[in-house]
């Protein structure tokens, strides 16, 4: 095999491991954060609601910035 290939196969082996270590990470938080009392308040969902969409927007027009470039 050259190293063409084996370098797109390390990249699609990384990115696979990175998918799946993405999930454990948000099962993880989910439930740390399932375990403060605090957090299953209507409070702290709507805190966390627009704390989501802020970072979400924020970082959509960093992406569509680097985009145009």
């Amino acid at each position: 095999m050259d190293a063409f290939a084996m370098n797109k196969k390390m990249v699609v082996i990384s990115e696979l491991a990175l998918v799946i270590a993405g999930v454990f990470v948000f099962r993880g938080l989910w439930m740390l954060l399932d375990s403060i009392a605090f957090m299953n308040t209507a409070p702290a969902l709507w805190v966390s609601l627009i704390l989501g969409t802020l970072i979400t927007v924020w970082a959509l027009r960093c992406l569509i910035k680097q985009e145009h470039k």
